[in-house]
């Protein structure tokens, strides 16, 4: 019994010495960095391919048709060269970084398809762009919250920082596909920022049409000439352009 005693005091000792000394500055800075290389190797699971992940390899419209929604977005950041814009479904954000190369500052994209944020978020990584994309269910934005709920600001609160903003193959998700009426999302477009560029998708198109295939069509106000009429109660209509073969068209507005 007594070596046993003693063989156990002597383990008690040495794990007394073990924790009463401390690692080296190193060792911490060794650990730190075997954390760090094996949280960047790690990928998300599930979210590889989902509904919108690959939308820009995937949609209606042919390659000269994105080059024109490219063409009115690089000049629109051209002539504005906001210091924040605001990306309204940024997908994985090819957009956004063509506004970035084209004199905005900074952009905050906003989707709610998880796969397409990771890719969004991997562009920006990859290509170190002042892109930050975030999750954002429009329909149901982030409110103010905290004590007397005023420690956090609300979306619409946050959105005073943006001086522009794309909202492309948007609308028609929140207008059918959430059910909000399109003078209601137009009034929130315009209030997101002073300029933008919106893009109306129209009911002829194969990506409306997959929004209708299971639902009754309740919307006879969802037309292209509507929503030019409601842009122009609340800004001035600066240009409007038909981009596809299947009749969307890009409006610029300014309210400023």
């Amino acid at each position: 019994v007594a070596p046993a005693a003693a063989q156990l005091l002597g383990a008690r000792d040495k794990a007394k010495s073990a924790v009463s000394r401390p690692l080296p500055k190193s060792s911490y800075l060794g650990i730190l960095r075997q954390l760090r290389a094996w949280i960047a190797k790690l990928r998300p699971l599930g979210v590889d391919r989902t509904l919108w992940s690959d939308y820009a390899d995937n949609n209606s419209y042919a390659s000269d048709e994105a080059r024109a929604k490219e063409r009115v977005v690089a000049e629109f950041a051209r002539k504005l060269a906001p210091k924040q814009l605001w990306d309204l479904g940024c997908n994985t954000g090819h957009y956004s970084e063509i506004a970035l190369s084209n004199g905005a500052r900074s952009v905050i994209g906003f989707d709610a398809d998880f796969g397409a944020l990771e890719a969004a978020f991997a562009r920006a990584d990859a290509k170190r762009l002042d892109f930050l994309p975030l999750y954002q269910d429009a329909a149901n934005p982030s409110p103010a919250q905290g004590w007397a709920g005023v420690e956090r600001k609300s979306l619409a609160d946050r959105s005073a920082s943006a001086e522009a903003t794309i909202a492309l193959a948007f609308v028609h998700h929140l207008a059918i596909g959430r059910n909000i009426p399109l003078d209601r999302f137009v009034d929130w477009l315009i209030g997101v920022a002073p300029a933008g560029v919106v893009e109306f998708v129209p009911k002829e198109d194969p990506m409306v049409q997959r929004l209708l295939e299971f639902r009754k069509d309740i919307f006879p106000d969802y037309t292209a000439e509507n929503f030019a009429a409601l842009i122009e109660r609340r800004a001035r209509l600066v240009s409007s352009e038909t981009v596809t073969s299947s009749g969307r068209r890009l409006y610029v507005f300014d309210r400023r």
